[in-house]
């Protein structure tokens, strides 16, 4: 017997939420329009628009603030959309459950990574994780900053150092130390240091704003201590001082993981090493504790523990 429009009135408002309209709503937050939302998809901007307005229609509440330049959310949407991630999620999960052995693994995971550990790391070894679940889509944060989990829509990230926001679980996956690199380029031009006195005569790269990093500490059998590298060559990002590196631009106090490929390629050389501090930092990957964790994101997790992990050092990785 068909239901009356009383009866389809009464019924509660969760119930006429479509999920598509959700997904337009944290999309249109993500990428900062409604446009590019709609060019993503396919469709015209009207309809990206229509589904917000359903929301806002159906809970009785402004979700966004729109001007000409940017989309912002109100304190309902800021509601809206984390709330929505949740239950979007939890859609996702039961259809993964239901549906499909391991091999089948389907759907989006953003990960968060810093532009460095992306090109040198996680990118080299994505032929590897679509081989094995080749419905999988990685969508990939390049940003050195901490996130903001539930504005980005970040699912996983790839973080070091202490973290200390309690509503994170870090979950460690590796550890690195750094080391001094360069080039053979470099080294057939300028020699190759045979103890810490010999840098006084070389070139360096270091970082131009985070000066922590310039630090180069010496290990406790070779008189412990720093020494201040002052680069010939400087610049704002990890990324960009790993390829002056490779470019034989000067030598480098990097992490060891983003010079392993260029390590078992023989087109990097590691100095030092017996001078140099050998204590290991973790790596952690990094997920809200609220929130739930299909399928999708536990084998990307395992990914990024088997790349990060102690017994990694290139080989099996493509060359640069």
């Amino acid at each position: 017997m068909p239901r009356n429009t009383e009866d389809l009135n009464a019924r509660p408002h969760w119930q006429n939420i479509l999920p598509g309209d959700l997904a337009f709503l944290i999309r249109s937050v993500e990428l900062g329009s409604f446009s590019a939302v709609a060019r993503e998809h396919n469709l015209p901007t009207s309809s990206v628009s229509r589904a917000i307005q359903r929301l806002e229609a159906t809970w009785g509440v402004r979700l966004l603030r729109r001007s000409t330049h940017a989309l912002s959310l109100t304190p309902e949407g800021e509601v809206a959309v984390d709330l929505g991630r949740q239950s979007l999620a939890t859609l996702a999960e039961i259809g993964e459950r239901l549906a499909a052995p391991q091999q089948q693994v389907s759907g989006s995971v953003r990960l968060a990574v810093s532009a460095a550990v992306a090109r040198y790391v996680v990118v080299p070894a994505l032929p590897l994780l679509s081989a094995r679940y080749p419905q999988l889509q990685l969508e990939l944060l390049i940003d050195d900053r901490a996130n903001d989990f539930t504005q980005e829509g970040v699912d996983l990230a790839v973080r070091t150092g202490v973290i200390s926001d309690e509503s994170l679980i870090a979950r460690p996956i590796g550890s690195f130390r750094r080391g001094l690199f360069a080039a053979r380029t470099y080294l057939q031009q300028y020699g190759q240091p045979q103890t810490p006195a010999d840098l006084a005569g070389h070139r360096f790269v270091s970082h131009q704003r985070a000066p922590r990093l310039n630090l180069l500490r010496f290990a406790a059998g070779a008189g412990g201590g720093e020494y201040a590298v002052n680069g010939h060559f400087r610049a704002s990002s990890t990324d960009t001082l790993a390829e002056m590196i490779w470019h034989g631009l000067g030598i480098g106090y990097m992490s060891e993981l983003i010079m392993r490929s260029g390590l078992a390629s023989g087109q990097l050389v590691e100095l030092l090493s017996d001078f140099t501090d050998p204590v290991r930092h973790p790596i952690y990957a990094v997920y809200q504790a609220d929130r739930l964790r299909p399928q999708r994101i536990a084998v990307v997790l395992e990914f990024l523990k088997e790349i990060f992990g102690p017994e990694q050092t290139g080989a099996g990785l493509p060359e640069r």
